[in-house]
């Protein structure tokens, strides 16, 4: 019966979510009002809506769609791009179940493909501070995986600013300024501008000024960047602590821009960006004897669970200590529950101690963290043509907990993997 006009004595009109046109869709009074105590007042009280139509104002087709669904069938289908309006529907209408849903899949689902289509929802309600810290901290560990998304080249100039903003992006300037100029072609395409250096100025407004042209590494870029028109040199946030020389198109005349005094306010934007420091999850204990008839033997995976979203960064991989300034060449691999790879990194490394325990061996980062998402289990595996020995005396815990994270390593007797290198998301609720 759900979306049906068979026997429905009730129809909503709402704006489309994709046309904006207006649209009808039909419901079922006495269902709608089994599951939610304002539509049987609405329906049913002392002052009933006594006509078959009723407009929503405050609802779109998408979001009372999935609201209808939930109390037609108790089942849900989720996006991100609608999950804050239905949130705003299901507590508007007092269905707790539908709320719960909600925030389960805010809390689970929120990933480098739709967190800006998540914070572009936050714009319109209140009280989002951590779910944009939660989507934030998405885009700082996944940088350039979020600014390949689809959703970031609809993003809103607002957010775009914000983002060039922040010092714990993990990308490259050059990376950044890249995706800056993308997303204004695209914003020029939708207002139907010609994407010429004036248009994509105007478009960036003061996003562009927030572009850290001083630590672009990469010369031949950093000319087309000065060539191009995109940025005023004049501003103070741009300044450039150096000469810079390039080749005129049109003379091949060398050419170079004038020294400028720095003020305090500018270092920010002179130095790269930070990122975020990874933890580490100690799992092996130095000078703790294995469990009875547990073997020394090096073994190739490990296996994992956590009970939040994390982002795995890396993992550290011990040796014995006779092996030590030895380098080693080693695939290091991710896998899902489904054994499907995730990331993969290949490299030569060279025994060194250190790590939380101080151990001989070497740390492995991928080449972006991973997300991960909670109950699900994954491995780490390696590869190496030369054997890795293990150090003796050296325990294993089955469950760690670190910054508030529970990290299980399931049927593991594994002590090549002393440490997980991780980073946390920030909570919610």
């Amino acid at each position: 019966m759900y979306n049906n006009s068979l026997m429905s004595d009730v129809n909503f009109i709402v704006k489309d979510s994709e046309t904006d046109k207006k649209v009808s869709i039909p419901a079922h009074k006495y269902v709608l009002s089994i599951g939610s105590p304002v539509f049987y007042k609405m329906f049913y009280g002392d002052l009933a809506e006594r006509s078959d139509s009723v407009e929503l104002v405050d609802a779109d087709s998408e979001s009372l769609l999935e609201l209808l669904r939930f109390l037609y069938s108790d089942e849900t289908n989720l996006t991100a791009s609608c999950v804050l309006r239905v949130m705003y529907l299901a507590e508007k209408y007092m269905v707790p179940g539908l709320l719960e849903e909600c925030a389960e899949f805010l809390k689970n689902e929120i990933d480098a493909e739709n967190a800006f289509d998540v914070l572009a929802q936050c714009e319109y309600f209140r009280d989002t501070d951590e779910l944009q810290q939660r989507c934030w901290s998405i885009v700082d560990l996944q940088t350039r995986q979020c600014l390949r998304s689809k959703s970031f080249l609809t993003t809103s100039e607002g957010i775009l600013e914000a983002l060039v903003k922040r010092d714990t992006l993990d990308i490259d300037e050059h990376e950044l300024f890249q995706a800056a100029l993308s997303w204004a072609e695209a914003k020029c395409r939708t207002l139907s501008l010609e994407p010429k250096p004036q248009n994509i100025r105007q478009v960036l407004g003061d996003a562009i000024s927030h572009i850290r042209v001083s630590s672009i590494e990469d010369r031949d870029l950093l000319n087309q960047v000065l060539q191009s028109g995109f940025l005023d040199l004049d501003h103070s946030q741009v300044t450039l602590t150096k000469p810079v020389f390039f080749f005129s198109k049109s003379t091949d005349r060398l050419g170079d821009f004038p020294l400028r005094a720095m003020h305090d306010r500018d270092r920010l934007h002179i130095r790269p960006r930070q990122g975020i420091k990874p933890l580490r999850c100690r799992r092996l204990l130095v000078n703790e004897p294995p469990r009875l008839f547990a073997p020394y033997e090096s073994a190739n995976s490990v296996s994992f669970i956590t009970d939040q979203p994390v982002c795995i960064s890396g993992v550290r991989i011990i040796s014995s200590g006779r092996k030590l300034n030895d380098n080693y060449a080693v695939i290091t691999k991710l896998l899902d529950s489904n054994r499907t790879c995730l990331s993969c990194v290949q490299g030569n490394y060279t025994v060194e101690y250190g790590g939380t325990e101080g151990l001989p061996g070497f740390d492995v980062y991928f080449k972006e963290p991973v997300l991960i998402k909670k109950g699900a289990k994954h491995f780490i595996t390696i590869f190496s043509p030369a054997e890795l020995d293990l150090p003796q005396r050296i325990g294993k815990k089955d469950e760690v907990n670190c910054a508030g994270i529970n990290f299980y390593f399931p049927d593991s007797t594994h002590r090549q993997f002393p440490e997980l290198i991780f980073h946390p998301l920030a909570p919610l609720w």
